[in-house]
């Protein structure tokens, strides 16, 4: 999943249409416009040594510390995108106090932000030009933040799993009882699935809900049932308000096949995707909900599942800003909401999830949660590494190599089984260069290229061995 960037209040100033009275400030107009466009093409490392080397020779010009501030917060680094905001501001950039507004409603400083914007608008009407008041989007995303801060669930995170975003959801240990999570690619080939998604079956094998575009491209959840010889009904739609003018996606049925949880982006999102509840009366899914902090933030947050069995649920996020990863938070699922105190004084903390060991009560002893998942963890090894899943029409999921008819199709499946096993190298290096990267050795950012680029190559070669061995086997 891309890393979500800073929500802006404006758009980059056209440069173009500055005054410049000079040949090097024409010259510096040039670099902060080639600049601009690096960030937004997600170049930040160059468009940060650009504007650091334009800040030397102009070291009066303000723009320059606005844009390098949004490189850094685009990084995620928080504390140089305030140190440039700051010096803007004090060069004459009076939006910089909305853009410190908006890295504070990150961060849960309320009274930071509400100051910041008091500040900017004290700044307008300073000027000699009558300006537009735009603190009106970062005002409205500070209430909603107030108003999530005000109903911070108390739950207890067992444990926190820094994981590859692209297919975060393998290291989910989940009960047969709770249904599994599958990758799209698993879907007959007349299911359009929306990219990224994931597959959510129920235990009995016989329902499908995933994601898949409409003509406009946004995601709808949809549902999709077995039929007699191992086909698939055409898709229906779940709920048509479930988007709430965003998309729909990463879903979740409990057992009582009523209780859907899923992420959007909506309107009442926080930011990025939100998870939300949803139950089923009749044929329809009700008003969804926000389900609120700390589950939710203003980053991607998605992909909750609740397993009764093992008394466990699951969570991604990627609030934790590492390039090309996502946090995989572990919880105890409380059977009636608790929230905590709106005056207590670590709120924005437990908001955040700065510490799991915080949400730890005292003296409590959860080896025997911990040992229920690592159980499924080891059965789900275990039958990783005898066999395999492959679903094949009209004949069903075949787990064994023994179970082909086909020979040709047998040493296919052997060679996709090991280009799965190529690929989870791959993956697994990945991981850890990336943990690298973000804790400071940015000597790995080409091996991490390099490996992203035969990661897609793999990926595309499985999928079309992968089909071979189910053309063969059909025959």
């Amino acid at each position: 999943m891309a890393m979500k960037l800073l929500p802006t209040h404006r758009i980059l100033t056209a440069f173009a249409a500055l005054v410049l009275t000079t040949s090097l400030a024409i010259a510096a107009e040039d670099s902060l416009t080639e600049a601009a466009l690096m960030l937004r093409s997600g170049e930040i490392s160059d468009a940060i040594s650009m504007l650091e080397r334009l800040e030397a020779k102009s070291p009066k010009n303000g723009e320059i510390n606005m844009l390098l501030g949004d490189c850094h917060a685009a990084e995620g680094n928080t504390k140089l995108a305030i140190e440039n905001y700051r010096k803007a501001q004090k060069k004459g950039e009076n939006d910089a106090w909305l853009s410190l507004a908006s890295l504070a409603t990150l961060e849960y400083r309320i009274n930071d932000a509400e100051e910041d914007i008091e500040l900017y608008r004290k700044g307008l009407k300073k000027g000699r030009k009558t300006l537009p008041d735009e603190s009106e989007t970062v005002e409205a995303q500070l209430t909603k933040t107030k108003n999530m801060l005000d109903r911070v669930e108390k739950i207890v995170i067992i444990d926190s799993l820094n994981v590859d975003a692209e297919d975060f959801f393998t290291h989910y240990r989940l009960s047969p009882e709770s249904g599994t999570l599958t990758s799209p690619d698993d879907l007959p080939e007349n299911c359009q699935a929306a990219y990224p998604t994931v597959v959510y079956t129920t235990e009995s094998g016989m329902q499908r809900i995933y994601a898949s575009p409409d003509s406009a491209q946004i995601f709808n959840l949809v549902g999709s049932n077995e039929l007699y010889g191992g086909e698939w009904d055409q898709p229906y739609l779940l709920g048509k308000h479930l988007n709430e003018g965003g998309d729909a996606n990463y879903p979740f049925l409990m057992p009582d096949g009523i209780t859907l949880y899923y992420a959007n982006n909506g309107e009442n999102s926080l930011g990025g995707y939100d998870i939300f509840i949803s139950r089923k009366s009749g044929l329809e899914y009700l008003q969804p909900q926000n389900i609120g902090m700390p589950y939710n933030s203003p980053y991607n947050d998605y992909m909750l599942a609740i397993d009764e069995t093992t008394g466990v649920g699951w969570w991604a996020t990627d609030r934790n800003k590492i390039p090309g990863m996502v946090t995989i938070y572990v919880f105890i699922p409380s059977e009636l909401r608790t929230n905590y105190d709106v005056d207590d004084p670590n709120l924005a903390s437990r908001a955040k999830v700065s510490s799991i060991k915080d949400t730890w009560e005292s003296g409590k002893d959860y080896s025997d949660v911990i040992d229920r998942i690592k159980s499924i963890r080891h059965v789900v090894n275990k039958s990783a590494n005898e066999s395999f899943s492959i679903n094949i029409p009209s004949r069903g999921v075949l787990t064994s190599v023994e179970q082909f008819r086909n020979n040709d199709a047998r040493l296919e499946m052997a060679e996709l089984l090991e280009e799965q096993r190529n690929l989870d190298a791959i993956s697994a290096k990945l991981t850890d260069l990336r943990l690298r990267y973000h804790n400071g050795d940015t000597s790995v950012d080409q091996e991490i290229l390099s490996l992203e680029r035969q990661k897609i190559v793999l990926k595309a070669k499985i999928k079309e061995t992968k089909n071979r061995v189910v053309r063969l086997e059909t025959r």
